[in-house]
């Protein structure tokens, strides 16, 4: 008797192990095609749709110079918050709150020129 328990435990154990790699792949295959889905939803923006752009979560605290700024745009109206982002010299953009009417007057100003 001790050696059909011996021969039937390894069985035990193969045969769980095989469920257990069967199910292995049956959740590998789910996971493949998840990330198919997700992938072909990723890349099937329309030809032509605008390219994703920053936002902003913080404003500056601080006015800007001026003769710092030499262009701005706006964040896209899918960012959580609005903002104008402004272009110095140097190439460094600066998030600033489009409410404050200094952000307002260099918006103007750089319209004009």
């Amino acid at each position: 008797m001790r050696q059909k328990r011996g021969f039937s435990a390894p069985l035990a154990c193969f045969s769980s192990s095989y469920h257990f790699s069967a199910d292995m792949k049956v959740l590998v295959a789910a996971l493949a095609v998840l990330i198919a889905v997700f992938c072909y939803q990723t890349s099937a923006a329309p030809i032509g749709s605008d390219p994703p752009t920053s936002c902003c979560f913080s404003y500056t605290a601080r006015q800007l110079p001026r003769s710092f700024v030499v262009e701005y745009y706006e964040t896209n109206s899918q960012c959580s918050q609005p903002a104008v982002v402004f272009v110095t010299k140097k190439g460094r953009e600066v998030c600033a709150n489009p409410d404050q009417e200094w952000v307002q007057q260099y918006m103007n100003e750089l319209e004009l020129n």
